[in-house]
C-alpha cells in the first residue's frame, strides 16, 4: 500500500513545551506535573508519529499503552488514541479492534491498550518495541521493572518506555528511580497547564481556584511540583473485585457536570456497609444524553423502584429525569455532615471504578494560612464522591419521609 504521509505541520499540532522532545532517544521518558499540561497528549501523539514515521523508513512498531486497570485504560488511553486518530485522519490506515482495544495499522504496527489486572495477556504478548504507562505512580516497581525486561526486541530503532504522571508524592518508586537517583537513560521532562495552549478557560479558572483552596493541590496540580497529599479524608474503604449478588436496597447517586465530568455511582446496601459503582464519569453530557445513558445503566424493571439522588444545583434536570420515568430527589448536600457519617461507615469500592479510586486517594482536608487543617474539603477531583455522598447520606443518613411506590 502506497501511503504519502505530510508531516509537514507538526509545529502546529505539537505544543512548544515538547515540541524538542519528539527525536530524543532515551530510554526512560518521563512526563510529569500539573494537570491539563498536556503531557499524556503529546505521548499519545508520540507514539503515533512513531508508527507513521516507521512507513517511510520500513519499520514495524508494536506497543504498548498501559494504566493500572482495563476499565481505566478504556476511559482514557485507548480513547485518547482512537480521537487522535480521527483527528489526524487516520482512519483508512487503522483498523480498531474495539473490545481488545488494539490498534492494527496497515504496515504491520500494532498499538495494544489494557491494564495490568489483564496479567495473562499482558504475559502472553511478545515483540514490544515501546511501552507507556499512564498515571505510572498507579504502578508499583515491580510492575515497571517487569515491563522493562519485556522490552527486549532487536529493532534497527530506539526502544522506550514512557511515564506520565502527576507529582503526588515523593513516596513513591517513579521518585526514588528517576528523581533521587540520576538515571543517565532518562529524559524528564515538568510541564503545567501553562504550557497547554489547547486548554479551555473554565478548566484553567478551576486550577487556578485551589490556591485559595489547599496549597499542596496547588503546589501539584497547578504549579506541577512532587507534594505530600495529607490529611486525606476516607481511609475507611476496601477495594474488592467482586460484590454481592444481592443487597438490602440499591440506589444513585449523580452529580451534574457538563466541561466538568457528570458522574454516576451505583450505592447497593447490605449488613450495614455501602458497595460503590462508578457507572458513568464524562465531560461534554447533556441532560438528554445522561438520560439515554441511565436507561442503559439502569434495568427497565427497576426504573421505578431504586431511587436517584442528585445535586440539587439544577432542578430542572431532575424533573427531566422524572419525567423520563425515573425516580430522583434533590439530595441532602450537607458537606460535613454527609462526609462524617460516611466516615463512620465500611465502604467497599468495585476495582474497576478507577474515578472512585483516584478521588479517594486525593480527596483532602483544606488548611487555613497558618497550616491548620480546617473541616472543609478541598473542592477538586471530587465529582464521584460528591454523588455517592449525596446518595447515602440522604437516603440513610437523614430521616426523610418519602412516597410509597406501588407497582
Amino acid at each position: 500500500m502506497d501511503v504519502n504521509i505530510d508531516l509537514s505541520n507538526l509545529p502546529d499540532v505539537i505544543l512548544p513545551k515538547f515540541y524538542t522532545y519528539l527525536k530524543d532517544k532515551n530510554r526512560y521518558q518521563v512526563y510529569y506535573g500539573g494537570a491539563g499540561s498536556g503531557k499524556s497528549w503529546f505521548v499519545t501523539q508520540r507514539l503515533l508519529l512513531k508508527i507513521l514515521v516507521g512507513y517511510k523508513l520500513g519499520h514495524i512498531h508494536r506497543v504498548i499503552a498501559l494504566r493500572k486497570t482495563q476499565p481505566a485504560c478504556r476511559q482514557s488511553v485507548f480513547a485518547g488514541l482512537k480521537s487522535l486518530i480521527s483527528d489526524w485522519n487516520l482512519n483508512s490506515l487503522v483498523e480498531v479492534n474495539k473490545s481488545e482495544m488494539i490498534f492494527n495499522f496497515s504496515n504491520g504496527s500494532q498499538i495494544l491498550c489494557g491494564g495490568l489486572d489483564q496479567e495473562e495477556k499482558i504475559k502472553s504478548i511478545f515483540g514490544l518495541t515501546d511501552i507507556w504507562l499512564e498515571e505510572a505512580n498507579q504502578f508499583t516497581k515491580e510492575d515497571f521493572y517487569q515491563l522493562d525486561l519485556r522490552l527486549r526486541t532487536i529493532t534497527p530503532f530506539t526502544k522506550q518506555i514512557f511515564l506520565s504522571f502527576n507529582p503526588v508524592s515523593k513516596y513513591n518508586w517513579v521518585y526514588k528511580e528517576f528523581f533521587h537517583n540520576v538515571n543517565k537513560k532518562a529524559t524528564v521532562l515538568q510541564s503545567t497547564y501553562r504550557d497547554n495552549k489547547f486548554l479551555d478557560q473554565e478548566y484553567i479558572e478551576r486550577l487556578e481556584e485551589l490556591a485559595a483552596q489547599d496549597k499542596n493541590f496547588y503546589n501539584i496540580y497547578n504549579q506541577g511540583n512532587w507534594g505530600q497529599l495529607e490529611h486525606l479524608i476516607y481511609s475507611n474503604y476496601s477495594i474488592i473485585d467482586s460484590f454481592p449478588e444481592t443487597y438490602n436496597e440499591v440506589i444513585y447517586g449523580i452529580d451534574w457536570g457538563y466541561n466538568a465530568p457528570t458522574a454516576i455511582v451505583q450505592v447497593g446496601e447490605k449488613d450495614k456497609d455501602f458497595y460503590l459503582k462508578e457507572l458513568l464519569y464524562q465531560t461534554k453530557l447533556t441532560n438528554s444524553e445522561v438520560i439515554e445513558k441511565l436507561k442503559t445503566l439502569i434495568p427497565s424493571e427497576y426504573r421505578r423502584k431504586r431511587y436517584i439522588y442528585c445535586d440539587t444545583a439544577e432542578p430542572q434536570r431532575i424533573q427531566e429525569l422524572c419525567d423520563a420515568g425515573f425516580i430522583a430527589y434533590p439530595s441532602d448536600k450537607s458537606v460535613k455532615d454527609g462526609i462524617n457519617y460516611l466516615k463512620m461507615k465500611k465502604l467497599y469500592i468495585d476495582s474497576n471504578s478507577k474515578n472512585i479510586i483516584d478521588e479517594l486517594e486525593s480527596y483532602s482536608y483544606k488548611k487555613d494560612k497558618d497550616d491548620n487543617i480546617i473541616d472543609d474539603p478541598v473542592k477538586a477531583f471530587d465529582h464521584t464522591l460528591d454523588a455517592s455522598r449525596y446518595a447515602i447520606y440522604t437516603n440513610w443518613g437523614v430521616a426523610r419521609m418519602r412516597p410509597q411506590i406501588i407497582i
